[in-house]
């Protein structure tokens, strides 16, 4: 039998050091696990490595570029698959920032490491980084700490962020070929007005005849877009700056997206994706043991609309002033009668947590079947528009063509 010297944490701050016999690393961690401890480190029993732990307090690491939603939902995976392996947090973030290949990724796990090594909490680890780790995230770990369930923490929290994923990337994907369809389309009609029928236009000025009136709508546009393309593309690029600045104020950003949820189809689209995500999240921190209050305030953390973000901010609020969950969503316009009546049924039979599951995988179905719905109307109605406004444009030219044919015949 060997020694093994183990630092350990006893609830979220406590840390303990102490020395296990046993065969191998896997049954000193077994061991030191069955005692209700989480296991920080563990090496051969050495005497120079029975120190006092110490306590530092480190900055927050610069990040030299943007850390994706998609490394850190690979790091959480990748961390729950050790530790629930058995290996000790402080070797399992070790190991991971051997592997990152990001720098800043990598950065950040070498100081998380160095800080639980220092007696930090892993959750107080997280915090350091909100701009990569959010408060949903932080709120889970730690409450993963204090209930020694941070392995099936870990993995809820990695079901969630690939589910959350899953579900951004199908509204994405879902966008891009009638965006590319419109991209191409305006950058069409913006040549031909502006470079190509001016040219044209020439040609008919030297007929001295009238001509009919399309061709000379379409040529005086064009005479516009030739002599002004460039206070076009200023105008269009000062109003995209001046709606990205006034999105940055925040009564301004929740009038923006209150109108978003009134827009047909699209703001029915962005309210069952929202749906999805309030459903989602809650389940996941009242399942990890997140008190309502906290959890709600984590949920308004997630919502992107600012509007529905408002309603629920002062949901936790009614909350915490005593109010149930069903009671305060009443007053929410944002949430159906169905989602109300089943939160009822659930906090009335203490299963609060399996009736957002089904609310989540409704809400789900709906926006899948919402998502074909606009991908197979937006399509054609796009390729109806452009191909219009193309056609107007070919019959305008060709129009004083076919009347010049008939003046000779």
């Amino acid at each position: 039998m060997a020694k093994f010297f183990y630092r350990a944490k006893k609830g979220v701050h406590e840390i303990i050091e102490d020395v296990v016999e046993a065969a191998n690393v896997n049954e000193a961690v077994l061991k030191v696990t069955q005692q209700g401890f989480l296991p920080i480190d563990l090496e051969v029993f050495e005497e120079k490595k029975r120190k006092a732990p110490r306590l530092i307090k480190s900055s927050s690491v610069l990040l030299s570029s943007r850390i994706s939603k998609k490394q850190v939902v690979v790091f959480t995976r990748q961390l729950y698959d050790l530790i629930d392996a058995g290996i000790p947090l402080l070797r399992a973030l070790r190991l991971l920032s051997d592997q990152d290949h990001h720098a800043s990724m990598k950065k950040i796990l070498e100081e998380m490491a160095n800080f639980v090594q220092d007696g930090g909490s892993f959750s107080d680890g997280l915090a350091r980084y909100p701009e990569v780790f959010s408060s949903l995230y932080v709120h889970l770990v730690k409450s993963g700490e204090s209930s020694g369930q941070l392995s099936n923490v870990l993995g809820r929290l990695a079901d969630f962020l690939e589910k959350d994923q899953e579900i951004s990337s199908k509204a994405t994907a879902s966008l891009i070929y009638p965006g590319l369809i419109l991209s191409v389309g305006v950058v069409t009609i913006f040549v031909l007005l502006s470079f190509v029928i001016p040219r044209l236009t020439e040609m008919f000025d030297e007929l001295s005849q009238q001509l009919p009136w399309p061709t000379v709508f379409l040529m005086a546009v064009s005479t516009f877009f030739a002599k002004f393309w460039w206070a076009v593309l200023l105008f269009f690029g000062t109003g995209f700056f001046y709606f990205r600045q006034c999105e940055k104020d925040p009564k301004i950003r929740i009038k923006i997206d209150r109108l978003k949820l009134r827009v047909p189809m699209i703001g029915e689209f962005i309210l069952k994706l929202e749906m999805v995500r309030f459903s989602q999240t809650l389940a996941t921190l009242l399942e990890g043991g997140v008190s309502i209050v906290e959890a709600l305030k984590g949920v308004s953390a997630v919502v992107v609309n600012h509007a529905l973000r408002q309603e629920l901010e002062k949901v936790a609020q009614e909350v915490a002033a005593g109010a149930s969950l069903a009671e305060s969503l009443k007053n929410v316009s944002f949430f159906s009668s169905a989602v109300v009546n089943m939160i009822i049924v659930g906090e009335e039979s203490g299963h609060l947590e399996k009736a957002l599951q089904k609310i989540a995988f409704s809400y789900e179905r709906q926006t899948d079947q919402v998502i074909k719905t606009m991908t197979s109307l937006l399509e054609p109605i796009l390729i109806v528009f452009i191909g219009a406004i193309i056609g107007f444009i070919v019959v305008a030219m060709l129009l004083p063509i076919f009347q010049m044919n008939l003046i000779i015949q």
